[in-house]
């Protein structure tokens, strides 16, 4: 194999490179520039930084808000979602497409409930109830996304 000396060729891409700019738009780029110098011609040029007027508050609790309900009904409405997930998981004609949505309510009822088992105090006696349902809907729920149920 025979290497050739390349610098004559060096040569030829920075003249072509310094006549490049010289040159007079033509074609697209020229009704590209009159469109555009028409499109902005008297508008400001825009914000670089958005104000912060225009942002929105930053809240702790980004996910969703919480209910306004007392511990017990946030109860009742977990049991609900449990209950509704466990038919549906025993039923044969749904598929896991059909369980997502009451996995989904189930797994929002869980974090639900759990601001209220974080409220509640130890000698409550539906704090121990509170915490078997947390732990079971736990374990559903890790069971369904890892595909123990495909």
């Amino acid at each position: 194999m025979k290497i050739h000396d390349a610098s004559h060729i060096s040569a030829l891409d920075r003249r072509s490179s310094e006549t490049s700019p010289k040159q007079s738009p033509s074609g697209f780029q020229q009704v590209f520039d009159t469109m555009f110098e028409q499109a902005t011609k008297g508008k400001p040029a825009p914000p670089v930084a958005i104000p912060s007027s225009a942002l929105p508050p930053l809240t702790v609790n980004t996910i969703e808000p919480l209910h306004s309900t007392s511990g017990v009904q946030a109860m009742e409405q977990f049991i609900d979602s449990l209950d509704d997930y466990q038919k549906r998981l025993e039923d044969p004609q749904y598929n896991l497409r059909d369980l997502q949505p009451a996995l989904e309510r189930l797994d929002k009822e869980h974090r639900h409930l759990s601001h209220w088992a974080e409220k509640t105090p130890d000698d409550n006696p539906l704090k121990h109830i509170i915490n078997e349902g947390l732990v079971t809907a736990t374990l559903e729920i890790s069971r369904f996304r890892s595909g123990v149920y495909c």
